[in-house]
């Protein structure tokens, strides 16, 4: 087929729809490129709502057994002359050797429903810590603050023990 011309002064040829079609497409191409990218580093960057629900969970788990370790250790302390663990979490509300004595502001996790900790009993029948009663995988496994280093790598809650060691039986 002969060549078509544009009508005009000029003479020029007429580009053909192949032509055409090839003088855009790299444009297209880059721009399908750049937007996959794009989609896929949001897809990386993306926290599922369900995730961060469960992150602010444990931080409140955290700080409620971090609580008590501190609220057991308090409880020690207040007799230098003869140290002691807890009887019950209820002497950390009411302290029976100094009446209205507080070593914790409440007992976290005892709301309604079945109780979030149970104690951790020493050789002597006497609470030395709390153990977390929930079923799961928790999401943190390393990172913790000094002093919870016996939770990294916990496969599940109920690993997750907050025990007070007195300073003379740290290693």
């Amino acid at each position: 087929m002969p060549p078509m011309w544009k009508a005009g002064r000029t003479r020029r040829r007429a580009l053909t729809v192949r032509e055409r079609m090839g003088a855009g497409g790299y444009t297209y191409v880059s721009v399908l490129i750049v937007l996959v990218a794009l989609a896929l580093a949001a897809q990386t960057t993306w926290i599922p709502p369900g995730t961060e629900a469960k992150r602010a969970r444990e931080a409140e788990l955290l700080f409620e057994g971090m609580a008590y370790r501190d609220a057991i250790g308090s409880y020690w302390r207040a007799e230098p002359e003869d140290p002691a663990y807890p009887a019950s979490l209820d002497d950390l509300l009411d302290d029976p050797r100094a009446p209205g004595t507080r070593h914790i502001r409440r007992l976290y996790g005892i709301e309604a429903g079945p109780p979030r900790w149970t104690e951790a009993w020493n050789a002597e029948g006497r609470i030395e810590g709390v153990i977390l009663q929930i079923e799961g995988t928790p999401l943190k496994t390393a990172g913790f603050a000094p002093g919870l280093e016996e939770l990294e790598d916990a496969e599940r809650y109920s690993d997750w023990v907050f025990r007070f060691v007195p300073p003379e039986e740290q290693p």
